[in-house]
């Protein structure tokens, strides 16, 4: 009841200032200064004229004498109006409120009370603000409406929008980083026949044109820069958008920006190196050293990592010898005996993963090589020669979430088929993370593909890290909300 007092008389002021022939929304605003630079230039700028503009944040005075605070990008300044100085525009002060948007022109000053500021001789009404502000200004509690109205999130609470901006950083050293290591930027499709490339449950579209079902991808091109290499690339890095229709939770969203990176004639190993220099100096970067906390957790990030295998940490944290039961009939056994909810339609990849990320990965904290995979979670990634039970792949893991992940490609077009109709089969028995099958990627590797190194990086994650947010939606832009009604 309160807001609609508050939104008829922001009605009766527009129809106001439209009656004192005052445009209230028009299609400009010049300005020559941020606001932040009344402050922080003011002794070159004292006694300049200046303009400035943005929203109203504190209106304050009475009389003959006004103060407005204003809000833009850079932040806050203030505006000193005074009736001598502004005639019969003065008294159209009264119908702006808290919220609406203006242009003010004068000469910067110090006020007695100290403070930098515009004393204006000209001013301009850009735009109304017919809904009053959360809070007077001191920023959204309820976590529910921060993240449904995310623009009155971001307008009364800076942490928010520094969030967003450290994640445009992190892209932005990437994408620098890997300009000056010899790598080239490419884009590949969101739409695809076979959602491959990694296991997860995709989203289903149709395209109307040519009458058939189509998939949003899950990952960021994988297959599609393989064949890329095939064509005489030789380093390529794309930073997208992916799709998995599966779980909402603190670590994981149905659409999530990574980037993935392949590099011919190089192996897993050289992507551990790569990896380790690359998340150390964007580390460096971003939080200006290597130490970086964590929901009150330190963290280090000056190389070098430790490395672990596969195997030895189940040991450790599952408590079980991975080796001792190589089916996935007495893996299942065990699991159950164990109490462990066993998924009666995955394999044994899918099993093994699922119990080390439920016992195994949440220990490791401190940045962290895994390596030696069970070739059925890897069914793109070579196997190691002397166990051939083992894929070459390499995750670096963070608080116990996956932050990278490569492995040493799989090159070998009949080898890689006979994976896809593993694949295919565990599809049929109802695995709907199973990966499917491409043939038309099969049969690009049966042109020659050479040696490939791979690696994909989980931004969210990373910014959710280097922002100390516990939930992956402080650092997306609009996350996706259920309906009020």
């Amino acid at each position: 009841m309160a807001e609609d007092i508050f939104i008829k008389q922001r009605k009766e002021n527009l129809k106001k200032l439209v009656e004192a022939g005052v445009d209230p929304y028009p299609s400009k605003g010049e300005r020559t200064n941020f606001c932040t630079e009344i402050k922080d230039d003011f002794k070159k700028l004292e006694g300049q004229k200046v303009k400035v503009v943005g929203r109203i944040m504190i209106k304050r005075g009475h009389g003959k004498i006004l103060f407005v605070n204003i809000q833009d990008v850079s932040g806050q300044t203030q505006l000193f109006f005074r009736l001598d100085n502004l005639k019969s525009s003065y008294d159209l002060l009264k119908y702006v409120d808290s919220g609406d948007f203006i242009q003010a022109e004068g000469k910067v000053f110090k006020t007695k009370a100290g403070e930098e500021s515009v004393e204006v001789t000209n001013w301009k009404f850009l735009s109304k603000a017919m809904k009053p502000l959360p809070e007077k200004w001191h920023g959204l509690k309820d976590v529910e409406t921060r993240y449904r109205k995310r623009y009155l999130d971001f307008l009364t609470n800076e942490e928010s929008r520094n969030k967003i901006r450290t994640k445009t950083k992190i892209i932005q050293f990437l994408r620098r980083f890997f300009f000056e290591n010899g790598f080239e930027e490419v884009f590949t499709p969101y739409l695809e026949l076979s959602p491959s490339g990694a296991a997860a449950k995709p989203f289903k579209t149709h395209l109307n044109a040519y009458n058939m079902d189509m998939f949003l991808r899950i990952c960021i091109g994988e297959l599609w820069h393989k064949m890329m290499i095939v064509g005489g690339f030789e380093k390529t890095f794309e930073i997208g958008v992916g799709f998995r229709n599966e779980g909402v939770d603190h670590s994981h969203n149905p659409e999530f920006i990574n980037c993935e990176f392949y590099w011919a004639y190089a192996d897993y190993k050289d992507q551990m190196k790569i990896t380790e220099k690359l998340i150390s100096e964007l580390v460096k970067e971003v939080a200006g050293g290597y130490e970086v906390t964590y929901q009150g957790t330190k963290l280090d990030f000056k190389p070098t990592y430790s490395v672990v295998t596969f195997r030895e940490l189940m040991k450790k944290y599952g408590d079980i010898d991975i080796d001792k039961y190589p089916t996935v009939e007495k893996l299942a056994a065990e699991l159950k005996k164990r109490g462990f909810k066993v998924d009666p339609k995955a394999g044994r990849g899918k099993l093994l993963d699922d119990y080390y990320k439920d016992k195994a990965r949440p220990n490791l904290i401190q940045p962290t090589f895994l390596i030696d995979h069970p070739l059925e979670v890897s069914p793109l990634a070579k196997a190691e020669k002397d166990t051939p039970d083992t894929a070459q792949r390499m995750q670096l893991l963070v608080m116990g979430h996956e932050i990278f992940n490569g492995y040493s490609e799989l090159n070998n077009p009949e080898d890689q088929e006979n994976r896809f109709v593993e694949q295919k089969q565990l599809l049929k028995k109802g695995d709907e993370e199973a990966m499917r099958a491409d043939e038309h990627f099969v049969e690009a590797m049966e042109y020659g593909m050479p040696p490939i190194a791979g690696n994909g990086i989980g931004l969210e994650r990373l910014t959710m890290l280097l922002t100390d947010s516990p939930v992956m939606r402080e650092i997306i832009t609009f996350p996706i909300m259920k309906p009020e009604k």
